[in-house]
């Protein structure tokens, strides 16, 4: 069975920034490589998505994407706001993030999701000038997936454990 991306609704939003800018089909071949396995040792760390992706050459080319962090004040603008909805808190208590934290971004001006690929910092060793070349794409894909299984993934991006920031404040899942 071929990979799939962007199942959920976090991961569609994710791979929507995709759909701004292609050179030359460019993201179908970065999806292709993606479903193809040619995405080696995708790591996240912090604001940082690192990979390996399997190319003509024999050695992988070294991709690297860049999230920008939120502000302190960004953060807490974002949590208050979450604070203010108890629904929404109990669903994140059960780990389930609904898209309604997303309205609570968007009142706050906090750009959650690239909307066009200027807002990700992205590298790759190969020698296509284009930015995304179809490593870089197929490290975007391979991504959504990751938020597809984990969608708390997107906000860990830019900086943000809403799980911590809740315990921080207090609210946690007791443990009977």
């Amino acid at each position: 069975m071929a990979a799939t991306f962007g199942n959920t609704w976090w991961g569609h939003e994710w791979l929507q920034s995709l759909t701004n800018i292609d050179y030359e089909n460019r993201i179908p071949r970065g999806k292709r490589y993606a479903r193809n396995g040619f995405v080696k040792e995708l790591l996240i760390q912090g604001n940082v998505i690192s990979a390996k992706v399997k190319g003509s050459r024999p050695t992988p080319y070294k991709v690297t994407v860049k999230v920008n962090k939120f502000k302190p004040e960004e953060t807490e603008a974002l949590m208050d706001g979450i604070l203010s909805h108890p629904a929404i808190v109990a669903e994140l208590l059960n780990r389930k993030l609904s898209p309604a934290v997303m309205d609570i971004a968007r009142q706050n001006n906090l750009k959650v999701f690239p909307s066009t690929w200027r807002d990700l910092q992205m590298d790759c060793s190969c020698p296509d000038w284009a930015v995304p070349c179809k490593h870089i794409a197929a490290v975007i894909y391979m991504v959504g997936q990751e938020i597809d299984n984990n969608p708390f993934i997107i906000f860990k991006l830019h900086g943000v454990d809403i799980l911590a920031q809740l315990r921080k404040r207090g609210i946690a899942i007791s443990k009977k």
